[in-house]
């Protein structure tokens, strides 16, 4: 009974500041969609599609916990399962994660000229992400009982070091080829100073929430507390994505200023879009 409630505490207080997170996701799409109205039209979809999804993955653990506190209020029984919509709302974040990684592989294809070995081994750590969050969904629809969400450790445990392994391979490869760009031409250092630094606060608001995370569910998995950083995972990711996007502007004026003036910096700028 004290799990299941410290669970359903940890579950209400994700949602709070999942809308929270929310908020800002609005008006970063907002700004995207204002700010970069001629972008290809894939990446504008991409944008749309990762807001509907994120979208839909809100109100699914809203409606979870209202199921939990309005319609099963008092059912010990039904209180300690795990709910169909926040099941739902598993699917979505590793869809979400994976597509957001699946970019950013397709972006260092591009910087790095075809490399395709680092850009296999980015895809393949999100497809192992992706496969154990199916694996860790389909473990909870087998077993729904909060208390048993321990059980199922393993795909749980392969699905975050799998996305931290490939949040990290993207953030150092990213840092590596802005780096490899430095040309020793004005003040091109700050520039690629500024794109590091960008990167890496970027790739921390994941690291950061999946590692709480998995600290959390392989510490102490009957209390619900990993559930907080858990339902604020999409948002994280969808954050993160839509700021690289949205610093574009800033640094394509860095670029056009002639002490910038340099191909790879060019190219850097250009496949940042």
């Amino acid at each position: 009974m004290n799990d299941t409630l410290s669970v359903l505490a940890s579950h209400f207080i994700g949602v709070i500041i999942s809308s929270m997170f929310y908020g800002f996701t609005l008006a970063q799409t907002w700004r995207y969609f204002r700010t970069y109205p001629k972008d290809r039209w894939s990446m504008k979809a991409l944008v749309a599609f990762l807001w509907a999804l994120d979208t839909a993955q809100l109100a699914l653990v809203a409606a979870s916990i209202y199921h939990y506190t309005i319609v099963w209020q008092g059912d010990i029984t039904m209180s300690s399962h795990v709910s169909k919509t926040f099941e739902a709302s598993m699917g979505i974040t590793s869809i979400m994660a994976f597509l957001v990684q699946l970019t950013y592989a397709h972006r260092i294809w591009r910087l790095s000229f075809g490399n395709i070995l680092v850009t296999f081994f980015i895809v393949l750590l999100a497809l192992a992400a992706l496969g154990s969050g199916g694996a860790m969904v389909v473990e909870t629809v087998r077993d729904p009982l909060w208390d048993s969400t321990h059980v199922s450790n393993l795909p749980a445990s392969s699905f975050y070091l799998s996305s931290m392994a490939c949040d990290f391979l993207i953030a150092a490869t990213q840092v590596y080829l802005f780096h490899k760009s430095r040309t020793g031409i004005g003040r091109l250092g700050s520039l690629i100073t500024r794109l590091t630094v960008l990167v890496v606060n970027v790739g921390l608001i994941t690291a950061i929430d999946v590692t709480l995370f998995l600290i959390l569910f392989l510490v102490c998995p009957r209390n619900g507390a990993f559930l907080v950083p858990y339902i604020l995972m999409s948002h994280c990711y969808l954050n993160s994505f839509l700021s690289v996007l949205n610093s574009r502007l800033e640094l394509r004026e860095l670029v056009d200023n002639d002490d910038y003036a340099c191909p790879s910096i060019y190219t850097i700028a250009s496949e940042l879009a």
